[in-house]
């Protein structure tokens, strides 16, 4: 029989900043006919049956060279990996506690095209072969909410670190380099600044193809970078945005989720009613050309401009749908 399903919810406390992020989602955007449709052409987890594709929360999706698609699932901590075609490969387990080999929770994960799978806990990394097997875990000198891998065989890592964002590691724990400057919030929480959410988002998303997007966590700004330096910024309108705010003892920040399907860029924000359906505004050359209906949590997109959403109807899953220009 299929495990109780889990709350979406996932919470991050940060210095004394409460913020629920996973609860949200996107209100639909106002009608506008989309350049796009999805064709779903692949689905990955089961309400009843094979007990390894059973899942309680996909927070993340990544993919490697060779098309295999890893998930994790927060609640039963573990990072499930499948062929292209969406057969069980094999599942990580995670470990709670402060070990080489354990985490005290699970911020994200990260797949390089060879293969090498990194999985972060807010300030400590741990490093996995193309096989599964563990090879090291190594200590960050900050706290990162997520980590992400731009097509590359390093990971990059949000968080606020000697006045940068963005930090690029190797297998080996090596800090490559850093780039991102901080957001500036606006005055009258500038005396905050310093505190993790204000200076940079708690997400963030990485395409195959080299670039980073970030947004900005006070206005509605995707920052676009490519080789560790700021390419271009997408700007744009929407109710669904909110800056920062206070809300009783804490702070609540729009987040949202981007994929790249070729030059098309699909910027999916998540607003504060958990009941609202998802939409994604699609930008292309830093302009809004429509928006299209999401089912669920797009996560990542393959080289093929296949989408991967992590969909909560029925029981969780990841389905990968074919984005179809009209």
């Amino acid at each position: 029989m299929r495990k109780k399903k889990a709350s979406s919810e996932i919470t991050f406390l940060i210095g004394f900043c409460l913020v629920s992020m996973a609860a949200f989602s996107t209100l639909p955007a106002a009608a506008q006919a989309p350049p796009f449709t999805l064709e779903p052409d692949l689905t990955i987890g089961v309400e009843d049956g094979e007990e390894a594709l059973m899942f309680g929360d996909v927070t993340e999706v990544d993919l490697d060279g060779k098309g295999y698609i890893y998930i994790l699932d927060f609640k039963f901590r573990k990072i499930v990996v499948c062929g292209p075609d969406g057969g069980h490969v094999r599942t990580i387990a995670v470990a709670a506690g402060q070990g080489p080999q354990e985490l005290t929770t699970i911020s994200g994960i990260a797949v390089t095209p060879g293969g090498m799978l990194f999985v972060a806990g807010p300030r400590k990394v741990m490093v996995y072969d193309q096989e599964g097997r563990f090879v090291r875990s190594f200590q960050l000198d900050f706290m990162t909410s997520q980590i992400g891998c731009p097509g590359t065989e390093e990971v990059v890592a949000i968080g606020l670190n000697n006045g940068k964002i963005l930090h690029v590691f190797d297998a080996t724990g090596k800090l490559l380099a850093s780039f991102g400057d901080t957001f500036t919030p606006p005055d009258d929480l500038l005396d905050m600044k310093d505190m993790p959410m204000f200076g940079a988002p708690l997400i963030f998303n990485c395409a195959k193809d080299g670039r980073v997007f970030v947004l900005n966590p006070h206005k509605y700004e995707v920052f676009v970078f490519k080789e560790r330096r700021l390419e271009a910024v997408i700007a744009g309108r929407s109710e669904v945005f909110d800056p920062i705010r206070r809300v009783g003892r804490g702070f609540m920040s729009t987040a949202a989720d981007i994929v790249a399907v070729g030059e098309s860029v699909f910027v999916s924000l998540r607003a504060h009613d958990p009941a609202a359906g998802r939409t994604a505004d699609i930008f292309r050359a830093g302009k809004k050309t429509g928006s299209i209906d999401i089912p669920g949590t797009p996560l990542v997109a393959d080289l093929r401009g296949r989408i991967y959403v992590a969909e909560e109807e029925g029981f969780p899953k990841v389905v990968r749908y074919t984005v179809v220009e009209r």
